[in-house]
């Protein structure tokens, strides 16, 4: 059996872009020193960069690592 995926907290995500974004480390140095992989801190940058665009134009910001088309315009998830 694979293993099971690690859900990682926003407050670990957003700080781990923050210090990628801010130059106080790189994309490596962070995945390295945290034990993610390269391509999950690329992906969390542009989930970032886009929940930003979203809430500059006046739209709610999509929820952390959820496609936008599950999340209602009040940032919540649409029941099932």
């Amino acid at each position: 059996m694979g293993q099971q995926r690690k859900n990682w907290p926003t407050d670990t995500k957003e700080h781990l872009v923050l210090a990628v974004r801010g130059g106080q480390l790189s994309v490596a140095e962070a995945a390295r020193q945290h034990g993610v992989n390269e391509s999950l801190i690329h992906t969390w940058k542009a989930q970032f960069r886009e929940a930003g665009r979203a809430r500059v134009l006046s739209r709610t910001a999509p929820v952390w690592g959820l496609p936008a088309s599950l999340v209602t315009g009040r940032g919540t998830v649409k029941p099932s």
